[in-house]
């Protein structure tokens, strides 16, 4: 963005639905404070979704400030907010807010009473069902056309159809059962009156904040594994080095790619987009809440811990360590020491004397070790 080297005569532009005009001695052209404001607009609208854009644009966004500051609007009778009015309208903002907050909450306290435990999990299970039958009906489509596995023999795929066929029927049939004890899926409540739009933005804050974490903990990471790599000069660790940047620079470019997304998009019960929730990975999985995939990983899980049981059980305990029956420090006068050996050969007369760590005595068992 260059400046103008002449003062630039009052003249009134129309932009962005608005009437704007130099102010007295400005040097920034029309074009200049549209490219500045539209930069700024534009950055402040990334920001929303990568908030570290404004970090790493703090000098742009500054400069675009700058420029826009020399401009002003023109409609007539256009006049800015003094400081009083602008707290006033803070104030009945934020009482509108405050308004808002307490008739949802007044919503939530009423609609807890029509929690219906099964009616919840009917809504989960015929979420996860149409989600697989929609699986099942692309997997039917592609084997029909002939662009999953072209190369299949003929046979093999009038398999592969009747089995897809068969599949769909059954999750079909189930849709049917569902659908009338679900009625509508976003007027289910949970058991503090939640629906699902208000969980949505529930998880859709935490993803947005999850992979905010992230990308700037992979941006931080990247300059020293970048230097670690041009400072090392062994093949093999050079090798490494480079595989753990590369692997890094893929973890970033997948977070910065991803979105945005609302929160009409995401998941009602987990931090996650429905687009990531499929049966195809990548780029997705199942929602840990549906009842049916819920079922499956539990089973995994205690099949998991009985065979880490089974196999705890079938390797015997370490033997303890031999532990000679007394010991005898070095250091002491001999006569202590001949007492001490006395006292201990009435107590264990069939008992071995052998040299020990720190050059003490030690007695063991004839059976002990040599």
């Amino acid at each position: 963005m260059g400046s103008a080297t002449e003062v630039i005569p009052d003249s009134v532009i129309e932009h962005d639905g608005m009437l704007w005009k130099p102010r007295r001695g400005t040097t920034v052209s029309a074009d200049e404070f549209i490219a500045a404001r539209t930069l700024f607009v534009e950055l402040n609208h990334d920001a929303v979704w990568n908030p570290w854009v404004r970090d790493e644009r703090e000098a742009d966004l500054d400069r675009a400030a700058e420029i826009m500051s020399q401009w002003q609007r023109a409609e007539p009778g256009h006049r800015h907010l003094s400081l009083k009015q602008w707290e006033a309208q803070q104030t009945r903002r934020d009482r509108q807010r405050e308004k808002q907050r307490a008739t949802e909450d007044a919503r939530r306290q009423r609609d807890k009473e029509r929690y219906d435990e099964q009616r919840s999990t009917a809504r989960l299970r015929l979420i996860e069902v149409q989600s697989r039958l929609d699986y099942e009906l692309s997997e039917l489509a592609g084997f029909r056309d002939g662009t999953r596995f072209p190369a299949m023999d003929p046979k093999r795929r009038e398999q592969e159809i009747a089995e897809l066929e068969q599949k769909v029927e059954r999750l079909q049939a189930e849709v049917g059962k569902l659908a009338p004890i679900v009625s509508d899926p976003e007027d289910v409540v949970d058991e503090h009156g939640w629906l699902p739009r208000d969980r949505r933005q529930h998880t859709w804050w935490s993803y947005r904040l999850e992979r905010e974490r992230k990308v700037r903990d992979l941006k931080g990471q990247l300059p020293g594994l970048q230097a670690a790599l041009e400072a090392c000069t062994d093949r093999a660790e050079r090798r490494d080095h480079r595989a753990k940047l590369a692997e890094a620079n893929r973890k970033l470019d997948g977070l910065i790619a991803e979105g945005p997304f609302t929160a009409e998009e995401m998941c009602s019960e987990c931090a996650t987009p429905m687009a990531h929730h499929g049966w195809v990975w990548p780029p997705g999985h199942p929602c840990p809440a549906w009842p049916g995939w819920a079922a499956r990983m539990r089973e995994a899980r205690q099949m998991l811990e009985a065979f880490a049981k089974r196999r705890e059980e079938a390797v015997p305990p370490p033997k303890p360590t031999p532990q000679p029956l007394a010991v005898v420090p070095s250091g002491l006068p001999i006569a202590e020491v001949v007492a001490k050996l006395s006292e201990l050969q009435q107590q264990y007369p069939d008992a071995e004397v052998r040299r020990g760590r720190a050059n003490r005595w030690e007695l063991w068992a004839p059976e002990g070790p040599e």
